[in-house]
């Protein structure tokens, strides 16, 4: 996987970070991460067998996967044909739990681009996405169709989804990745060639029994100042068994895993039971840490948790879930750390909310630090309301100390916006003449990589426009704090020229007045920094999808160039 590099004495990592290493749970910070809100699995709504024949049927659910991620934007492999039209809304799935609900931003007739909405956990390649598919955009794309692709559909229908359903789902994966840092006299320099396998299977041929596997190996080859030091590394994120029979809301999985409902414990390598009922859940799990360095089975950390669940019924036309759980993290026999969780997470229409809260409990040798025996450690509240299709008004608080980013690439602005993570922030997006949206928002940050900073930032989005399917996005932001102040300017260009195969261009500029106080005169420095990338991906048949990506970044004290190439098969 790739790795990170540090740029200077800047705040801005370049490059890819580490995906393997960023999951890794750290014994003592390990519980801080946005939940997965859990909801049932949406069953296909028809109508009553014995409603007339001329009752309108609801349309079945739809379904697409997560094909590429690149900054915020959001990859999926279906289109107009499966009845998606911009300003769909998806939810995204992970297991029976809706991890994000994305939007679409650019619609081809096969794919979309989409941008999240919100998320109680990072989007990843290999992601489910759900929908309720636009009939009337189904029919004018059927409409719109070559008799070959229509004959095509026929066959497919008439094999159905039986055959699916019933065997193991996945994809394959190859990739090179190359990285070069010039510094002066000294170069870095890394090629890493990688495989990656994914499967998910549920009730495979017909029986309870499932799978979950994502296992991702790469070999490298670091190279600094003319010196090479080669490894070679296999890291499991997931290798579980599942036992579901079907219908019966009970689950029980067993291996290396993500907690259902109890998010913050993210990966552990053990047992866990849900329990899933039309109105409530309940359940708990019991396992250890991954060892942080080597990825391997590690019972150093050990971990215990319990929850219990109400939540919409799977019929409800709103989603809605409060969770109430407690989680035990003890080394060496000590307590590493005990804390409630409360969650609760709510979407409609027109208003989507989401909060969690963390408290510890003090025992212990904590019970001697703190001074009283319950702290709130950690709060996240997330507000949007959309009182039509034209805006959107949102807003939200973040105080908690350590957050599990899933990066695999790291630019200067997605790095800008992580240090601003905490604090308050709101804003609004206003949708005009179908293809164009303006977002405005202020940020307060009370806390990390930023310190206390305000900042202010304007975009404008332009889609899908010209036969080329022309967008385009504008961003910049101001911001002003004790530390330091500075500015981000941001662009890029997308199209699709033909087909399935897109282009996209971006890049821009950062800025930072550093301050340093302790001097005389209050010494200020500047630093500037620019980049560049560039991305092309083509979806071969239904199955093969091929991306290429290049970035280049400049700064006042060295540069950094990449190159990826990924070839996948979906199956």
């Amino acid at each position: 996987m790739p790795v990170a590099w540090k740029s200077g004495a800047r705040v801005g990592r370049v490059m890819a970070v580490s995906l393997a290493m960023l999951r890794v749970l750290s014994p003592c910070a390990a519980h801080a991460q946005d939940a997965r809100a859990k909801a049932p699995a949406a069953a296909p709504a028809t109508a009553p067998a014995t409603a007339p024949a001329t009752a309108p049927q609801q349309p079945r659910a739809g379904w697409a996967h997560v094909t590429y991620i690149s900054g915020a934007s959001i990859y999926i492999d279906a289109g107009t044909r499966a009845g998606l039209k911009e300003g769909s809304q998806l939810d995204v799935m992970r297991g029976n739990n809706i991890i994000a609900r994305i939007a679409v931003a650019y619609v081809s007739s096969t794919r979309a681009s989409c941008t999240v909405l919100n998320a109680a956990s990072p989007v990843q390649v290999g992601d489910s996405a759900r929908f309720t598919p636009v009939p009337a955009v189904v029919a004018q794309a059927a409409r719109e169709a070559a008799p070959a692709d229509s004959a095509r559909a026929r066959q497919l229908a008439r094999s159905g989804a039986r055959g699916r359903s019933a065997s193991i789902r996945g994809r394959l994966g190859i990739r090179y990745l190359s990285m070069q840092q010039d510094a002066g006299d000294s170069r870095l320099a890394l090629s890493q060639p990688g495989l990656d396998v994914r499967l998910d299977g549920r009730n495979i041929g017909g029986s309870p029994f499932g799978l979950t596997v994502d296992v991702r190996a790469y070999r490298q080859d670091y190279g600094q100042s003319g010196r090479t030091s080669p490894s070679s590394t296999t890291r499991a994120y997931q290798t579980a068994l599942i036992f579901n029979p079907a219908s019966s809301g009970t689950r029980v999985q067993l291996g290396r895993q993500f907690s259902t409902a109890l998010s913050p414990v993210g990966l552990f390598d053990g047992l866990a039971l849900d329990i899933d009922r039309r109105h409530f859940s309940v359940g708990g799990f019991s396992g250890s840490q991954p060892d942080p360095r080597t990825f391997g089975y590690s019972g150093d950390v050990r971990e215990h948790g319990a929850y219990v669940q109400l939540h919409n019924a799977p019929s409800a036309p709103a989603t809605w879930t409060m969770t109430a759980g407690g989680i035990g993290s003890y080394s060496g026999g000590t307590i590493d750390r005990e804390f409630a969780y409360l969650q609760g997470m709510f979407n409609n229409k027109y208003l989507s909310l989401y909060t969690a809260q963390e408290v510890d409990v003090n025992r212990g040798w904590k019970a001697e630090q703190e001074s009283s025996s319950a702290t709130p450690t950690s709060t996240f509240a997330m507000l949007r309301v959309s009182p039509n299709n034209a805006l959107t008004v949102f807003g939200g608080y973040d105080n908690r100390r350590s957050v599990r980013l899933y990066r695999d690439f790291l630019t200067p602005e997605i790095d800008f916006d992580d240090s601003f993570r905490q604090g308050a922030w709101g804003g609004a997006s206003l949708y005009v003449l179908g293809h164009l949206r303006i977002d405005g928002d202020a940020r307060t940050s009370r806390g990390g990589a930023a310190g206390v900073a305000d900042s202010y930032t304007g975009s404008i989005h332009v889609t899908r426009i010209t036969p080329l399917q022309l967008g385009f996005q504008l961003r910049t932001t101001r911001y002003s704090g004790e530390r330091a102040s500075g500015d981000l300017s941001a662009a890029s260009i997308e199209m699709q020229p033909v087909g399935n195969f897109r282009v996209q261009i971006n890049g821009g500029r950062r800025g930072d007045t550093f301050r340093n106080p302790s001097l005389e005169n209050d010494v200020s420095s500047n630093t500037s920094t620019t980049w560049i990338g560039a991305d092309a991906d083509v979806g071969i048949g239904r199955s093969l999808y091929l991306m290429a990506s290049t970035y280049r970044e400049t700064g006042a004290f060295q540069k950094n160039m990449q190159l990826m190439l990924a070839l996948t098969y979906r199956f």
